[in-house]
């Protein structure tokens, strides 16, 4: 019997091919599009998400207005979960209780309250995005986070787009939330 190599048996090869078929998907999504997975422990995206959804992330190319995403805080404390409402190159300012974009006013159905501070017309930086949560009032977002460099004027403003760490694609628990979570398209009225 010397010289032979043991055969593997018909229910060993579909096991083996059905460990490949099921791994394979798995290691794309955490290697390739890395996914990962977050717990919410803020009302900031009140009534979007809520404390203690349990969120599932991807990479994805681009990131555009109304893209859910969790960034690293600039501030050093962990993760946040945010909406992208500008990228670079927009103005935004924020008067009325309402976001505005390039002057227009922007439609957030999502907001169950009106914002009740101001921010100053806001030119986001080349390489930044602007941030805020849905419920803004109870939020620490781009408002209150400052922007420039230590020689010239701190103004609210965005924060490095190489901060998101991922969109928000999932909310898995509770069960009873659980499903996808799509974007909204910020939109002006002025571009409908």
């Amino acid at each position: 019997m010397e010289g032979r190599t043991p055969r593997l048996s018909m229910g060993r090869k579909i096991f083996y091919a059905i460990v490949i078929i099921v791994a394979f998907p798995i290691v794309y999504f955490f290697l390739a599009r890395d996914m990962r997975f977050f717990k919410v422990p803020s009302n900031s995206m009140e009534p979007t998400i809520l404390v203690a959804d349990y969120l599932m992330t991807m990479s994805v190319d681009a990131y555009t207005r109304g893209d859910i995403v969790v960034v690293r805080d600039p501030e050093g404390n962990g993760y946040l979960v945010k909406r992208i409402v500008a990228l670079s190159g927009d103005i935004i300012e924020v008067r009325g209780g309402a976001v505005f974009l390039d002057g227009s006013y922007v439609s957030e159905p999502y907001r169950y309250e009106p914002i009740d501070y101001t921010l100053s017309r806001y030119r986001v930086r080349e390489g930044e995005i602007f941030v805020l949560g849905d419920n803004s009032n109870w939020s620490v977002d781009s408002h209150d986070w400052t922007a420039g460099d230590e020689d010239e004027a701190r103004t609210p403003g965005g924060i490095p787009a190489e901060l998101i760490v991922g969109k928000v694609h999932y909310i898995y628990l509770p069960f009873s939330r659980m499903g996808k979570l799509n974007s909204y398209p910020l939109r002006t009225i002025a571009n409908g």
